[in-house]
């Protein structure tokens, strides 16, 4: 795993909660869970992040905070790829022995330092230049109804031919953000993320959360209480 270093984007801006990335939860800081899941992985480790504060926060933890991030790449519309794009520039300079990134959300704060792994080891294993994770859905893609006008309609039409989930003819998954693998070369020339040669890894539905409203986030304090 020389060639591997794990990137924490987070910007300190939010829109769903205000400061959401330093929410205090039973005296964490939320962007903690996953410093605190990562400390014992050798790799390279560095946040990006336009917050002085998550800095602070950052090198308690020994993860690197030398990269600057600039307003342009920290605004709500902007692409995680876009955001990313400088800083492997700037990491193709300073540590020419890294090749892919290992990008890790800190609004899943339930991932576990076993699915980075099992992440890492079926991106090298299957020679893939870039990897996501999934879990298995919530609900049935044939359950999803669409509203319009005050109007709805399934968005599957087959749904209606099923009595039961037993007719349910395919398995289900969604990509839950918790991890990203993937080359630096298709960020820097490509500015995408995810290549055609793209692999997945599986993770428990039970550590797929993804905070996004205040909904989310109780339901975190709830299942960590």
């Amino acid at each position: 795993m020389k060639n591997f270093a794990i990137i924490i984007p987070a910007r300190k801006g939010s829109k769903g909660i205000k400061n959401k990335n330093i929410k205090k939860i039973k005296n964490l800081y939320l962007i903690e869970f996953i410093f605190k899941e990562i400390r014992s992985i050798n790799l390279p480790k560095y946040v990006v992040t336009d917050s002085k504060f998550i800095k602070k926060i950052a090198k308690k933890y020994k993860i690197n905070t030398d990269y600057i991030r600039k307003a342009s790449t920290s605004g709500s519309n902007i692409s995680l790829s876009e955001t990313l794009n400088p800083f492997c520039k700037w990491l193709a300079h300073t540590n020419k022995t890294v090749q892919n990134l290992i990008i890790l959300q800190c609004t899943s704060p339930l991932t576990k330092k076993i699915d980075i792994i099992n992440a890492i080891n079926i991106f090298t294993k299957k020679k893939y230049s870039s990897l996501f994770s999934v879990s298995e859905s919530i609900e049935h893609p044939y359950e999803t109804i669409n509203i319009k006008n005050g109007k709805w309609n399934y968005n599957f039409k087959k749904m209606l031919k099923f009595k039961g989930r037993q007719g349910y003819k395919i398995n289900s998954y969604f990509i839950n953000g918790s991890i990203y693998i993937t080359k630096i070369s298709n960020i820097i020339k490509n500015n995408h993320i995810i290549s055609k040669n793209n692999g997945l890894s599986i993770m428990p539905k039970s550590r797929s959360l993804d905070i996004n409203d205040m909904c989310d986030l109780n339901n975190f304090k709830k299942i960590i209480s």
